[in-house]
């Protein structure tokens, strides 16, 4: 009799240690898996503001190309727009253009002169992506892959260019792979990723492991994947999960086996309340979110306003209206003004903090929350995105068509109402159209 009680106390014991080893499993990769995710999301928009500047690059010398009545560009040229270009968009490394896929111009130029005469489409390892670009008129993004002129491991963003009259050539814009590698080491490193695998796209080759950008740690266990989006390519990312605590986190959790056993029933309920959350959640994010630029409309920027004072925050917004904006729709027609707001909020988007909230709230005007940001601060920040605004060129349907931003400025306090706030900063807004326009104003 006590031989059979002892088994059965065995028996149950063990299999609270089963289950508690199970649902610390569950547990560690639901959690796993946000983590991930956060990490992911966070890579995702610094990868999309480094390429960001590769492609307008690219698409400043396809556009160059286009509108010359001679369908090229001369050294002068595209020497004298390339300097400005590498001053103004900092992640980019190179640029080359390839009129017929041959390399015929490079900037900088020493540093990339061997690569002269190169034929893009006539090297095994390079004319498969290149042929991409040209087939899809497309832009594709390829690496890390070994350049031909300094040996250095990099990638490259080519854009076909081409007319009515067919293939010309090729821009390429090159970001070495180290700069990209030290933001990728940085941003896992502050989410204390440890052991990651990054493959990139390279067409050129079919052997999974040249595909590899960057990994580290253990890379044993059942990751969680992910995908960093670059345009039209996308890199597999896998984050595993670090096994070092797993024998602590089991002697704590036997501890807790019957608090374990007694939640066991309200874990289906938490799954159930997790979906309908998301759901609720995805039909709040299209009422809050504009259609056209994929910002938060007004609406969505009253609720963030009030979940700020809800935090007893206090802080600053900006009116911001691009100038002489109508002009655009009766010159080039409304669809040509839609993709010029588009590419307002992509510039503005890329530039602000994470913390920061940027919404289009009507026709050319947009608004932004900065949470614990004084007015000074704000006018400093809002300065080098005018500044960036007025630089950024915006090529639409061969257009090339400048733009200028005047921002109005005005603090507020968790008491405030987004009324108050905003009528202040338009009274800012209108100085600073009064004044000249093109400028920022504090109320």
């Amino acid at each position: 009799m006590c031989v059979v009680k002892l088994t059965k106390v065995i028996l149950i014991i063990t299999s609270l240690f089963i289950v508690t080893e199970l649902l610390t499993s569950k547990l560690t990769g639901i959690n796993h898996e946000q983590h991930s995710n956060q990490a992911i999301s966070k890579l995702n928009k610094e990868i999309k503001s480094i390429f960001n500047d590769a492609l307008i690059t690219s698409e400043v010398i396809k556009e160059m190309v286009l509108l010359s009545n001679e369908r090229s560009i001369s050294l002068e040229h595209f020497n004298k727009a390339s300097k400005k270009l590498l001053e103004t968009y900092i992640n980019v490394d190179a640029l080359l253009y390839l009129p017929n896929g041959i390399v015929e111009l490079a900037y900088p130029y020493q540093e990339h002169k061997l690569a002269i005469g190169h034929n893009v489409l006539s090297d095994e390892k390079r004319k498969r992506g290149a042929n991409e670009s040209i087939t899809y008129k497309e832009t594709t993004i390829v690496g890390p892959i070994k350049l031909v002129q300094n040996g250095r491991q990099a990638f490259v963003l080519r854009k076909s260019v081409s007319d009515e009259k067919g293939f010309i050539g090729l821009s390429s814009s090159v970001i070495y792979l180290d700069s990209i590698l030290r933001v990728i080491e940085n941003q896992l490193k502050q989410h204390d990723v440890k052991n990651y695998s990054i493959s990139g796209y390279n067409p050129d080759t079919a052997n999974p492991a040249e595909r590899v950008i960057i990994s580290g740690g253990d890379l044993t266990s059942t990751p969680h994947k992910g995908e960093i989006q670059v345009f039209e390519t996308k890199w597999d990312i896998a984050i595993y999960p670090d096994s070092s605590n797993l024998i602590p986190r089991l002697l704590v959790l036997c501890t807790l086996v019957v608090t374990i056993l007694i939640l066991a029933a309200p874990v289906r309920y938490f799954r159930k309340y997790q979906d309908s959350e998301k759901q609720r959640n995805h039909l709040q994010k299209e009422a809050h979110t504009d259609f056209l630029t994929g910002l938060l409309n007004r609406r969505g920027f009253e609720f963030k306003f009030d979940k700020v004072k809800d935090n007893q925050q206090a802080g600053a917004i900006a009116v911001f209206d691009i100038d002489f904006f109508k002009n655009i729709n009766d010159n080039y027609g409304h669809d040509v003004g839609d993709m010029v707001l588009i590419q307002f909020s992509k510039i503005c988007d890329a530039l602000i903090h994470d913390e920061f909230i940027l919404s289009r709230t009507g026709g050319e005007e947009f608004m932004l929350l900065m949470p614990d940001i004084s007015k000074s601060q704000a006018k400093i920040i809002c300065e080098s995105l005018r500044e960036a605004v007025a630089k950024a060129p915006i090529f639409v349907k061969r257009q090339n068509i400048n733009i200028t931003v005047s921002i109005g400025i005005s603090n507020f306090t968790s008491t405030d109402k987004l009324e108050t706030a905003v009528a202040f900063a338009d009274k800012a807004l209108y100085l600073a159209k009064r004044t000249g326009r093109n400028r920022v104003c504090i109320n």
